[in-house]
């Protein structure tokens, strides 16, 4: 009953902090059950510094429905083959931020 094995015990404040704590990402999906992890690194440039990552819209890299969630998770103790490398699409830009 106890907290999954990679969750992050404290509460992240923005997507900044969770790049300085090298966490990771898991989006999971409503339609086809799917679910990823990225680096939360993979997203700089795309997402704004103190933005809450719950808050963002996120879609199934599979199905491209909305996901269910996204939550910070520890990626320091996971396989490389358990992590997703993120690209962004070609008509997306890196902001400055």
């Amino acid at each position: 009953m106890g907290r999954p094995a990679d969750a992050v015990v404290q509460p992240i404040r923005s997507f900044d902090e969770g790049c300085r704590r090298r966490l990771g990402i898991v989006i999971e999906c409503r339609s086809c059950g799917k679910r990823v992890t990225y680096r939360a690194q993979d997203f700089v440039g795309y997402i704004a510094p103190s933005a809450e990552i719950e808050t963002l819209r996120w879609r199934c890299a599979w199905c491209r429905t909305p996901a269910e969630s996204a939550r910070y998770v520890m990626i320091e103790k996971m396989d490389r083959q358990d992590l997703a490398q993120w690209k962004p699409p070609p008509w997306m830009k890196r902001g400055a931020g």
